[in-house]
């Protein structure tokens, strides 16, 4: 009988689940939506039982699909951050804050501003949020007291969804590692409880257990929603990012590897992180290793490209994403490197990564009465490679080896070879999408003791290599220069023109 390994991937607006073979080949998928509610006040939010009935729905339609007989493990990843509480009977004590949710934004500001913070930046080398559970919890119990009065536990989303199929709490080391993680011991670190005053928030804060061991097996109440196997071995919950990066083989100091999506995000693994009070960007511990995983996420990546497309519906629009993609790189394609001295700064949703400024705004440099269409839209696909390079020069450098991309903008092998080109190294593209789901039904089935899971990631995918031209890469040197001198203008802009809007209030 073939075997088969399930993973199950939360995420914040879908649900996500396959089956695979041992040799990574994936049998059947099905998803969902997830709806998020989003109103005012910077509320982002989910009906905890909600999310679980779509996770039923899912894999119910998964197990129309294969014979989930033949399954001998269950791996489950998720959105990160944010605060899913629950009460002593294990039922949600309010509706779920999601890490993008900003109502805290106003506590922040006060905190950050009295040096509180700082702890939170040596302990967990991490730029802290308003969607992380602490930041959060502090919400809660100011303006829902009866709520956090209930809530007995804190979670996250996979691990919520863990406790749902097995009745078992627990959480693994990348999801509880903001902000209350010490890095040096690898537990929950009192100074940073303290630090923003959450000491009543420590014993609700879940055990701490590797993500590849067996979190507990599915209960005959889950069995009957789902239609999975009664006893089916679950591991513990992780990051939906780190399972990505298990599924790319990736769990050694030095390996990087960069996401093109709506949003940007740079990862570079690394084995030394330097305590200081205002880390730039994230850190989330690595699920199957002792590496530590530094996450850059700039706001804006596939959305630039979007956002100016859609200024040109008459040009540049189509019926697909390959179609109005193929439009603008036919556009582009005979602009030089550096787009004729045309600099775009990607801040269109302000920028969060290498630095902080929620205010700040894209724009243009450059521009004369000759600056065309092609220009400008070639500099949008420079810029947000840019972003990219300025993240990795802020954690100290280019990448030395070639670089694995994935996400939307990896399909466009125009844009591929304009990143390529910015950072001077090969980049590698996986014709494979899924590698989230394959790096967590990997760790489901290391906690069913198949092996070790970056061993059992390894499966035959075809890749695109796009390697950098010299002349090329040595132009957008230039460019790139342009551009550091550009972002910290506007940073200083910026400033400077909310010091006047504060004088005229």
């Amino acid at each position: 009988m073939a075997e088969l390994w399930l993973g199950l991937d939360v995420g914040t607006t879908a649900v996500k689940a396959a089956a695979y073979a041992p040799d990574g080949i994936r049998l059947a998928e099905a998803q969902a939506p997830s709806p998020v509610s989003q109103y005012g006040e910077g509320r982002s939010e989910q009906d905890m039982n909600a999310v679980w009935a779509s996770v039923c729905n899912v894999l119910s339609e998964l197990g129309r699909q294969v014979d989930f007989s033949q399954a001998i493990s269950l791996g489950i990843c998720g959105q990160g951050d944010g605060l899913w509480p629950v009460d002593r009977h294990g039922q949600p004590s309010a509706p779920a804050m999601l890490w993008n949710d900003t109502r805290a934004a106003a506590d922040l500001d006060a905190l950050a501003q009295s040096g509180t913070v700082d702890v939170i930046g040596r302990g967990c080398h991490t730029a802290l949020w308003t969607g992380t559970s602490g930041m959060l919890w502090r919400w809660l119990r100011v303006h829902d007291p009866k709520a956090a009065a209930k809530t007995v536990h804190v979670m996250t989303c996979a691990d919520w969804i863990g406790l749902c199929l097995t009745g078992v709490q627990a959480t693994d080391a990348s999801n509880a590692s903001i902000p209350f993680l010490d890095f040096q011991t690898r537990s929950y670190g009192p100074a940073q409880l303290a630090a923003l005053d959450c000491a009543d928030l420590a014993p609700k804060l879940l055990p701490l257990r590797a993500a590849t061991e067996q979190m507990g097996k599915v209960t005959a109440q889950a069995a009957a929603q789902t239609g999975l196997p009664e006893g089916l071995p679950v591991s513990v919950g992780t990051l939906d990012l780190a399972a990505m990066i298990v599924g790319m083989g990736m769990d050694r100091a030095g390996q990087t590897m960069m996401i093109m999506g709506t949003t940007a995000v740079v990862n570079i693994l690394t084995d030394h992180v330097e305590p200081i009070d205002t880390p730039v960007g994230a850190s989330v511990l690595h699920p199957t290793s002792d590496v530590v995983i530094r996450v850059f996420a700039p706001t804006t990546g596939a959305s630039a490209f979007d956002w100016f497309t859609g200024l040109h519906p008459q040009t540049l629009g189509g019926q697909s994403a390959g179609e109005i993609a193929g439009k603008l790189n036919a556009l582009v394609q005979d602009v030089p490197p550096g787009s004729n001295g045309v600099i775009f700064l990607p801040y269109l949703n302000g920028e969060r990564a290498p630095f902080v400024a929620s205010d700040i705004r894209a724009g243009f440099h450059g521009l004369s009465a000759s600056t065309s269409k092609a220009e400008m839209g070639r500099a949008v696909m420079e810029g947000a490679a840019f972003s990219l390079r300025h993240c990795f020069k802020a954690e100290g450098g280019l990448p030395t080896s070639p670089v694995q991309l994935t996400g939307g903008g990896s399909k466009n092998d125009t844009w591929c070879q304009i990143i390529a080109d910015v950072m001077g190294q090969p980049v590698m593209v996986s014709d494979a999408s899924d590698q989230g789901l394959w790096g967590v039904a990997c760790i489901g089935a290391a906690a069913a003791g198949q092996g070790a899971p970056v061993a059992l990631a390894k499966r035959t995918e075809t890749h695109r290599t796009f390697i950098p031209n010299h002349e090329t890469t040595l132009a957008y040197d230039q460019a790139f220069a342009r551009y550091l001198i550009l972002s910290e203008a506007a940073r200083d802009v910026q400033t400077r023109l909310k010091s006047l809007q504060e004088t005229a209030q």
